[in-house]
């Protein structure tokens, strides 16, 4: 499985206060991605700017506030809202030792074989994050798209090492009618 250039790893949502901080979305699970001194990377614009974490304050829930070093102000924070947040590819195999034992990234979901009774359905072909969680998108054998929840009594991993995903969506969630 190819890793990509790039993980996301966060979104910068607004700036906060006077002196240069942002305030961003955290989508990994390693916070430790976000200490001070490591170097991270802004997109927009269809280009990578590296940007090194000068300060990182846990807030509520998956929300933070981080500071880059060289931006001191709120004029150069603003116009970074909206910018996602990225690591290297190559270098989040440092940080595979973080995860739990069952733990993946979502790039080693996308095209997994998705079976429902033993019946190939389709393959995953996207991991959307939501605010009451992810939901994985399965490309039906059909062709259609639909989402299910990424969650465990829906989607079972335990054979992702056999490029297996097995679901157990509610009743008519993969009706092709409608």
């Amino acid at each position: 499985m190819d890793v990509p250039d790039y993980l996301r790893i966060g979104k910068i949502v607004g700036a906060h206060g006077l002196n240069g901080r942002v305030r961003i979305y955290v989508v990994t699970d390693i916070t430790a991605r976000f200490n001070p001194g490591n170097v991270i990377y802004g997109y927009r614009n269809g280009i990578y700017e590296a940007l090194t974490i000068a300060e990182f304050v846990p807030q509520k829930g998956r929300f933070a506030l981080l500071a880059f070093e060289g931006l001191t102000s709120r004029n150069e924070a603003e116009p970074l809202k909206g910018v996602e947040l990225f690591i290297e590819g190559r270098t989040a195999a440092q940080w595979r030792e973080e995860l739990d034992e069952d733990s993946f990234y979502y790039y080693e979901l996308v095209g997994v074989d998705v079976f429902l009774h033993d019946e190939k359905v389709g393959y995953v072909s996207d991991v959307l994050e939501a605010g009451s969680g992810n939901i994985l998108i399965i490309t039906r054998i059909n062709g259609k798209a639909c989402m299910v929840p990424f969650v465990e009594p829906m989607v079972d991993t335990s054979r992702i090492t056999q490029n297996r995903i097995d679901i157990y969506p509610v009743e008519g969630l993969l009706d092709d009618e409608g």
